[in-house]
C-alpha cells in the first residue's frame, strides 16, 4: 500500500477505503485501494462521498467489478438505510439528494448521471461509465469462444479494441451470433477520460484513453502527448485489467511508452526512464526503473532539493512496483527522511508509520 494512504474501513475482501495524504500535509482524497494488485482510483474527498459510491457501484452501468468475495454481504437489501449504520451516518453528511437516489429505483445510467450532477465521487462515476463504453456485452462469450485458441495477449488486444480483430475471427464470432460492430463507444469514454485528466492528472487511465483515441483518430500529435503525460503516473493508478490495455505487458510495463514506442520508436530509444521500462523480463523491468528513481534521488540529495528527491523515492518504489518487502522498508526509511527534510511532516510521519508496520507484522 502506498505510504501516502491510511486504511479506514475495510469491505471484508482485502480492499480498504483510505484517506490519501497530500502535500500540503492535509487528507485531500479518499481512494479505493484493491488488494489484488495494489492499484487505486479516487472515489471522493471524504468518506461520506466514498461510502456512497461503494454502496451504489454495483447498480452503476458496466461490469461488475468484484473481483473478491466478502467473508460476509455488509449490505443485504439493497443497502436499506435502516440497515446500514454506516451507509446511513454517510448520508447525514451528504446532501439530502444522496439519500433520494439511494432510494429511487433508477436506470444505471440515470443514476450515473445524477452523481456527476451532485457533484459526488466524479472521478469513480466517470471511470465506471467509460469501461461500460468500451465492454462487450457478450464479453464472456467472445472469452469462451477464444480461450485456448489464440494467446492470451492477443485476446486481451482484440478485447480493448474490438477493431483490432482479425476479419476471419470476426466472421466466426457473427456465426455465433455475436455482433461486433457498432459496439464500443469510443467518443463517450474519450470524454469521459478527458475529463479525468484535468480532475486528476496523476491516474494514467485518463491518459491511455485519451492517446489511444486520439491515435483512432489519426491525431498522432496529441496522441504523443496524451502518452507522454500517462507516462509521468504510476501503473497502479492505469485501471489495466479492467479496461483491457495490459495486452502490451510482455513489451512495457506502461501502456503509455508502448503506444510511443510504437509512434515514435526514437523517443523510446532516446529515454533512459522509457527504455527501464522495456523488456520481457517483469522483476528486471522492476529493478530498471527502481535503479532509475533512486539515481535520480541521489542527485536531487546533493543538490538538497528534497521535495525533488521525495517525489524519486516514492517513484522508486510506487511507479511499477518493487518484488521484496525488504526494499520496501529500506525505502521507507529515507522517504520519511526525505519528507522531513522537505517540511513534509506530516508525509513524514506517514512512512514513518508504514515503516513501523513493516517492522511489526514481519519483524524487519
Amino acid at each position: 500500500m502506498n505510504c501516502d494512504l491510511v486504511p479506514l474501513v475495510s469491505n471484508n475482501a482485502g480492499d480498504w477505503l483510505c484517506m490519501r495524504m497530500g502535500e500540503e500535509g492535509r487528507f485531500d482524497q479518499i481512494v479505493q485501494w484493491y488488494h489484488g494488485g495494489g492499484d487505486w482510483i479516487p472515489w471522493g474527498v471524504s468518506l461520506p462521498e466514498a461510502i456512497l459510491m461503494d454502496a451504489v457501484i454495483d447498480r452503476l452501468p458496466g461490469p461488475s467489478r468484484r473481483h473478491a468475495e466478502p467473508a460476509e454481504n455488509p449490505r443485504p437489501n439493497h443497502h436499506l438505510l435502516q440497515q446500514d449504520r454506516l451507509l446511513n451516518w454517510a448520508c447525514e453528511h451528504l446532501p439530502d439528494a444522496a439519500r433520494d437516489l439511494l432510494a429511487a429505483k433508477l436506470d444505471g445510467q440515470i443514476l450515473a448521471e445524477e452523481l456527476l450532477g451532485l457533484g459526488l465521487a466524479e472521478v469513480a462515476v466517470r471511470c465506471e461509465l467509460a469501461v461500460d463504453q468500451l465492454t462487450h456485452p457478450d464479453r464472456d462469450r467472445i472469452v469462451g469462444s477464444l480461450s485456448g485458441k489464440v494467446d492470451s495477449n492477443m485476446l486481451t488486444e482484440w478485447l480493448f479494441d474490438l477493431e483490432r480483430m482479425p476479419k476471419d475471427i470476426c466472421e466466426c464470432l457473427e456465426l455465433e451470433g455475436i455482433q461486433l460492430q457498432g459496439i464500443q463507444g469510443w467518443d463517450q469514454a474519450y470524454t469521459h477520460a478527458h475529463r479525468v485528466t484535468n480532475l486528476m492528472p496523476d491516474l494514467a487511465w485518463g491518459w491511455d484513453l485519451c492517446g489511444y483515441v486520439s491515435e483512432r483518430r489519426r491525431d498522432s500529435t496529441r496522441a504523443v502527448d496524451f502518452y507522454r503525460s500517462s507516462a509521468n503516473c504510476s501503473v497502479f493508478t492505469d485501471q489495466s485489467t479492467r479496461l483491457e490495455t495490459h495486452w502490451q505487458s510482455n513489451e512495457f510495463a506502461k501502456f503509455s511508452v508502448s503506444r510511443l514506442h510504437h509512434l515514435l520508436p526514437d523517443c523510446v530509444a532516446q529515454s533512459d526512464y522509457y527504455r527501464s521500462l522495456g523488456g520481457p523480463d517483469v522483476r528486471q523491468r522492476r529493478r530498471q526503473v527502481t535503479e532509475h528513481w533512486l539515481e535520480r534521488a541521489s542527485g536531487f540529495e546533493q543538490e538538497q532539493d528534497f521535495r525533488q528527491m521525495h517525489h524519486c523515492l516514492v517513484a522508486a518504489a510506487w511507479d511499477v512496483g518493487i518484488d521484496s518487502i525488504l526494499t520496501y522498508a529500506t525505502l521507507l526509511e529515507r522517504i520519511a527522511q526525505a519528507a522531513a527534510q522537505s517540511n513534509q511532516s506530516a508525509r513524514a510521519e506517514l512512512a514513518d508509520t508504514h515503516r513501523r508496520c513493516l517492522k511489526d507484522r514481519y519483524g524487519m
